[in-house]
This record gives C-alpha cells, sequence and structure tokens, in this order.
C-alpha cells in the first residue's frame, strides 16, 4: 500500500496542506503541537472508524471552518485509486468517496484501504476498560478479513435494538426471538474472524531476543465455545442464553452475552507477562510486536501490508531496539510513518526514509 498524494483541507490546524512522499517510509518531527499527531489522525480517518483519536465528525474542522477534506492518491499492488472522506457543509455525518463516487458501504472502504497504528495514549490500553481494547483488536483483524466491519456493525445494530425493545415492548417475543438469532449470528461470525486474527499472528511471530515476542489472547465464551463446537451450534447455544437472560437484561438495561464483551490481553511469549503487569517501555514492544507481526500476516496473506502510524513510537526503548524497530519496518515497504521531536533518534533508516519537519501547518523537506 502506497501513498502517492494527500490533500489535506481545514481539518485541524492544517488549512491547505498537499504532499507527496517520494519514499514509503517517512518521519515527521516538529515541536509538540505543531501536528505531528493530526497529520496522522487524517491517514487513520482514510479507513472506516474515528480514526486514531477516536474524534467524532463535527469536531475537526480547523477553527472557523464549518467543514473539512482528506484525500489520498494511493497504489496497492498496481491498482491505482482516489478515496476521500470529510464532513461537508450542510451535512452531518462524514462521507466516504471512492474515485470520486459515494461508496454504498463502508465494507467497499475496508477491502480497498487498511490502517493500523500507535500512539503513547495506547499504553494504557491495558489499564483502563474493555471496549479500547476491543476497537484496537477489531482494526488488526478488519485488515485481515475486511468483511469483519459489516458484521460488527450488525451485531451493534441488534444489540441496540434488543436492549430497546426489551425496555420499551417486553411482550413483543417474536421481535425479540428476530433480533437474537441476528445477534447470534453476527457474534458468531465476528468472533470467528478474531479467532481467525489471533491464529493468524501466532504463525506470524515477529520477536528476538532484542526484540521479545508477543501473544495476543483472546477472552470471550463465545469465542472458547468455537474452539471446541461448531459455529451452527454455538449460534443456538447464545440465542438459547440470550432468550433465558432477557429478564435480566432488562434490569440491567443490557445484552449481557455477545460479541461486545470480548477481551483480549498481551503477553510475553517467553516469560508469560501479561501488559497489565509491565511498564511503559514493554508495552510498547508488546505492542509494537503485534503491529510488526500483523504487518507481516497481511502482506504475506494479501500480498500488500496496511498503512502503519506510529507516533513517537521511539519513546522508552533502547537504542538496539529503535534499530530493530525500524529496519523492519522498511523492509516492509508500505507507506509507514513515524512521528518525533528529534530527526537524530532516526539515524539508522536516514537512507531508506524521507524526512520532514512540521512548521506553521506545512510539511517542509528536511
Amino acid at each position: 500500500m502506497n501513498l502517492q498524494r494527500l490533500t489535506l483541507t481545514d481539518f485541524r490546524n492544517y488549512r491547505r496542506c498537499v504532499w507527496e512522499p517520494s519514499t514509503a517510509l517517512s518521519v515527521l518531527t516538529g515541536e509538540n503541537g505543531s501536528g505531528k499527531t493530526n497529520f496522522l489522525e487524517a491517514l487513520s480517518l482514510l479507513a472506516p472508524g474515528r480514526g486514531l483519536l477516536g474524534s467524532p465528525a463535527h469536531v475537526l474542522p480547523r477553527y472557523g471552518a464549518t467543514h473539512w477534506g482528506i484525500a489520498a492518491h494511493l497504489d496497492r499492488n498496481g491498482q491505482q485509486f482516489q478515496l476521500s472522506t470529510g464532513l461537508a457543509e450542510g451535512r452531518g455525518r462524514r462521507i466516504f468517496l471512492l474515485d470520486g463516487e459515494r461508496t454504498k458501504t463502508l465494507s467497499e472502504i475496508a477491502h480497498l484501504y487498511s490502517c493500523v497504528w500507535l500512539t503513547p495514549q495506547m499504553e494504557r490500553l491495558f489499564l483502563e476498560g474493555a471496549s479500547s481494547r476491543r476497537r484496537f483488536l477489531d482494526r488488526l483483524t478488519v485488515a485481515l478479513l475486511p468483511d469483519h466491519t459489516q458484521q460488527l456493525m450488525a451485531h451493534e445494530r441488534s444489540v441496540m435494538s434488543r436492549n430497546r425493545v426489551l425496555l420499551e415492548q417486553p411482550h413483543e417475543t417474536a421481535w425479540l426471538t428476530s433480533l437474537e438469532e441476528s445477534i447470534s449470528r453476527h457474534a458468531v461470525a465476528a468472533t470467528a474472524a478474531r479467532l481467525h486474527l489471533v491464529e493468524t499472528l501466532a504463525e506470524t511471530p515477529f520477536g528476538n531476543e532484542s526484540f521479545p515476542q508477543t501473544t495476543l489472547n483472546l477472552h470471550c465464551p463465545v469465542a472458547a465455545a468455537l474452539r471446541t463446537s461448531p459455529a451452527l451450534e454455538v449460534e443456538d447455544r447464545l440465542r438459547h442464553a440470550l432468550q433465558q437472560s432477557r429478564e435480566q437484561d432488562r434490569s440491567r438495561k443490557s445484552t449481557s452475552i455477545g460479541a461486545h464483551k470480548a477481551d483480549i490481553t498481551l503477553q510475553d511469549s517467553m516469560t508469560g507477562r501479561e501488559a497489565s503487569q509491565s511498564s511503559s517501555g514493554q508495552k510498547k514492544i508488546m505492542l509494537l510486536s503485534i503491529i510488526l507481526s500483523h504487518a507481516y500476516a497481511i502482506s504475506r496473506i494479501w500480498g500488500h501490508a496496511p498503512v502503519i502510524l506510529l507516533d513517537e513510537p521511539l519513546t522508552h526503548l533502547d537504542e538496539r531496539r529503535r534499530i530493530i524497530l525500524m529496519e523492519s519496518l522498511s523492509a516492509l515497504q508500505t507507506t509507514t510513518i513515524l512521528t518525533g521531536t528529534e530527526a537524530e533518534l532516526f539515524a539508522p533508516i536516514k537512507k531508506a526514509a524521507s524526512f520532514f519537519h512540521i512548521h506553521d501547518d506545512t510539511l517542509h523537506p528536511a
């Protein structure tokens, strides 16, 4: 996946920015607050979802503007296409354009463009609630199986509808049964995709003595059932469990069973130490190990790695691990953008990467 041209219009701190990278690997430097993370966010928003900062569309326009836009010219294994997203004037909802035409489903975008990222805030991923960890897991899964987006959206719609019917019309048993059938079907499909990702990462480990290998574990009753039973049998059991839990779920005002209850842990493969018990540097290494394993797996399976966005990736890493990380990223030959405050730290890739300095909302070759 190679980015040929990126245009930002009234996005965050950028009034108008046009960037044409000359190499797959790019390094952006600048002072804190110069817009490095905003630039990465723009690329992350070309994929379905709220991007690396999770911000709603209406907060993204530059101060004083009412709309914003991001447009990219991309090349994937020789297939060239233009992908755009933004908030148009008079519209409250973000739109996607593929070669200038509105897309019918987000799955169209997911099949063409995938993106993974790591930010300093993600080091807290394993100290907070499970929802952030699920989003991290599902971003990786969508890059492997693009239709995963549709399954997640359908599951979420059914869960929300069931919650509403339980509260407002609990005696509509036929309606509830239909919704529970939908939840069961999509929960099993989404969980099977997540399991496939976990197995794929295990088959494509990234790590050595200097950069420890990391294991991703999926914790979910649906996943546990799928490991030992056929999918149709798991659907039947899940549907029955939902029916039995109606009164309890009505009291709690939520659905207690489904793909939305999954969680993950990361674990050092050699020592068994979990991320929640690790230092900031160890968490960073675990997350980077998973992202690199994922990128190499996608490259092996699909013939192209996803776009990789790493915000301040060298923080907490010693020199030896910094070198391993940068050399591994360079070998992937996919659009990869790294940020930092000092260009000197990226010296090991100075021959393979292009360097830019962000100042006054503009990228200057450095």
